[in-house]
């Protein structure tokens, strides 16, 4: 069966990875796949499955509508209507989806919404019909990582400083590495160094530790958690994390830091008694191999 997987703004950054991840795995589940940033470019044949998301779609073009009518199934990312704080302020958080729209997807059977944010419990979605909870994933199929010590540290850490409208996450990282850096370890940190993905890949695989640093709002809300917690245990198996209420849900054994001097302790008691690690790492890594790849993502959302 054809897929189409609609995402806009290809260009870069942590969503066209995520989106990438998924294309490889419907793929490999044995789709026909093709990627487009416009829906207006597609010219569907009968039978076909969409995978969008909300800014991919024109929300004045009635033939958007009847492409998305059209499917067998429609999994539709949607952005809430409405975030607390500042952070609603900002078109990175909130969606720029008309009432109208809103109402005709809500109206259509064959369309599934879907956030990697928990949204039991808050409101932030609520003009849009029932959203299912599908977390990030691994990308198991894009990162294979190679044994070589010349990747190895101590700790490591590989991202971007991914300003979300209000720089708040630079100023979290910068507090939380002037700290590790007091411990006199090896730290292999990159941040926004344009490092290709394989060499991403052999640093988290190889280095003793990896870290996982989150965005203010995410602290805040923890309603999820980023891509880098699963790559992170699926490449290497132990993570010490800031502290985010969905990554407890979800991983309740990886140890969360409330504070700079939280996380340095950590990784020193970590360090000190490395040997009784192993285990814990290749668990850590089974478990994300067998229950946390896109693989499993899209299954999940077969089953809606």
């Amino acid at each position: 069966m054809k897929c189409y997987v609609l995402f806009h703004g290809q260009g870069g950054g942590a969503g066209s990875w995520i989106y990438e991840g998924y294309f490889s795995a419907w793929k490999a589940l044995g789709f026909d796949v093709e990627y487009y940033s416009d829906v207006l470019e597609v010219k569907a044949p009968k039978e076909y499955i969409v995978m969008a998301t909300e800014g991919a779609l024109n929300h004045t073009n009635p033939q958007t509508l009847k492409f998305l009518e059209g499917a067998s199934k429609v999994f539709m990312f949607v952005q809430p209507h409405k975030f607390p704080d500042k952070w609603g302020t900002h078109p990175n958080f909130v969606s720029k989806a008309p009432d109208s729209f809103v109402q005709e997807i809500n109206s259509m059977k064959n369309v599934h919404l879907w956030s990697f944010a928990n949204t039991s419990g808050v409101d932030f979605w609520d003009k849009w019909k029932t959203i299912n909870y599908v977390p990030l994933a691994f990308d198991s199929i894009n990162y294979e990582a190679e044994k070589d010590d010349i990747f190895k540290y101590d700790v490591c850490y590989v991202g971007g400083v991914a300003n979300n409208g209000f720089d708040e996450k630079k100023v979290i990282m910068r507090d939380y590495f002037t700290e590790l850096e007091t411990l006199g370890v090896s730290l292999g940190i990159f941040i926004n160094c344009g490092i290709s993905r394989q060499e991403e890949a052999n640093v988290l695989h190889n280095s003793l530790i990896t870290l996982n640093i989150h965005d203010k709002y995410q602290h805040v809300l923890g309603l999820d958690c980023n891509e880098r917690t699963f790559k992170s245990l699926g490449l290497n198996g132990l993570l010490v994390s800031d502290k985010v209420g969905e990554l407890g849900n979800l991983f309740p054994d990886v140890p969360q830091a409330s504070s700079p001097k939280q996380m340095a302790e950590l990784v020193k008691i970590y360090l000190e008694d490395f040997s009784n690690l192993e285990d814990v790492k290749a668990r850590n890594r089974k478990d994300v191999l067998d229950n946390h790849t896109y693989v499993n993502r899209v299954e999940l959302l077969l089953k809606l």
